[in-house]
């Protein structure tokens, strides 16, 4: 070996070093004299285009791609990058049903089916590619191309977890827990393993179990977003606000004649039924659950609401009609309390968006 050849060894080492440890600006700027002394060596562009696209700067990502593939055309690492920043240069975040977006979609695949076809080996270059047919609804050929990865790599974690996710959105739920479980078996502190656990569990009537393996993850990854989301998601999955956007308690309202009366009532017990679920709750998980997900202006709503149910039907039962008057008038404070309280958050919430904005 000369001594150039080791030169250039280890400073590549150097490079693909400050890249896993996160830091990409530092590869950057241990790149920089390297390019300046040979500027016609792939290795450095390809090496520039990773750096480039973990800082999030895709389009000289894509750049430093195309120079690469001008020097190496045949280079698969070349091709698997050029894919990448197409896609997050030109397609994400945007709405793929345009032409236009369509098209850079569909070259980013291209760019990774030519990956593969120089090295159809490549376990890793199935899984991204999978990725992206799922964003352009292909799921078909998306799960062809996992199956692939694990005839090439058996244990393969990212296709495992691919297609776990998968099972999950058909609600597979015995198949989403055993690739969990598959796994975690050989990385018991995969986050993303543990979330779709939780969310399988869950998807199973195993809320506490779910619960728990979710805020399992946040104790063993504090610092991790992913674990904290799961586990805020699946806190509000098992105690959805009754008149959140998306509540199923909005259908009611759809009711001919009866809507505006059956809205609060199936509000007012969905939220007795949060406060239900919360108070089965172990008092560990509970605490954090209530981290996530407070309950207290709920739970005072709730008890509001059951009071004035309580006052309407002694009214109907007391004989003296100045007494229940009175009970129906104490009642309809209450509920109107409970409405306008409700609806001064509301204006709260949109006028904090406004603010932001």
């Amino acid at each position: 070996m000369t001594a150039a050849a080791t030169h250039q060894d280890l400073a590549s080492m150097r490079v693909r070093a400050a890249l896993d440890l996160g830091r990409p600006q530092e590869a950057l700027r241990l790149l920089a004299p390297l390019l300046a002394a040979e500027p016609n060596n792939a290795r450095w562009w390809i090496l520039l285009s990773k750096a480039h696209h973990d800082a999030g700067e895709y389009a000289a990502a894509l750049k430093a791609t195309e120079t690469a593939l001008h020097l190496a055309p045949h280079h698969s690492v070349a091709q698997y990058y050029r894919g990448l920043a197409l896609w997050n240069a030109n397609v994400r975040g945007r709405n793929v049903r345009r032409r236009a977006v369509r098209a850079y979609a569909e070259q980013a695949q291209a760019a990774l089916r030519e990956a593969l076809r120089l090295d159809p080996f490549g376990a890793g270059y199935h899984v991204t590619l999978a990725r992206l047919l799922l964003q352009t609804k292909d799921q078909t050929q998306a799960e062809d191309h996992l199956r692939q990865a694990l005839k090439l790599e058996p244990d393969f974690s990212p296709a495992l977890l691919a297609l776990a996710e998968l099972a999950l959105k058909r609600r597979d739920v015995p198949e989403a827990e055993r690739l969990a479980r598959q796994v975690l078996a050989q990385e018991p502190e995969s986050v993303t393993g543990l979330g779709i656990l939780a969310w399988a569990q869950l998807r199973g009537r195993a809320p506490h179990q779910a619960l728990r393996t979710a805020l399992d993850a946040v104790r063993m990854a504090p610092a991790d977003p992913v674990a904290r989301a799961h586990f805020e998601a699946l806190s509000h999955a098992y105690l959805p606000r009754p008149l959140a956007r998306n509540s199923w308690v909005w259908r009611a309202a759809t009711v001919p004649q009866v809507g505006a009366a059956l809205l609060p009532l199936l509000a007012a017990v969905l939220g007795i039924r949060n406060v239900w679920r919360y108070w089965r709750l172990p008092p560990d998980l509970r605490s954090a659950v209530a981290r996530v997900r407070p309950l207290l202006r709920e739970q005072g709503a709730v008890l509001a609401v059951l009071l004035g149910v309580t006052l309407v039907g002694l009214a109907l039962l007391l004989p003296n009609r100045t007494v229940g008057g009175r009970l129906l008038m104490s009642a309809g404070w209450l509920f109107s309390g409970v409405l306008v309280y409700w609806l001064g958050r509301q204006l709260r919430k949109r006028g904090g968006r406004t603010g932001e904005t």
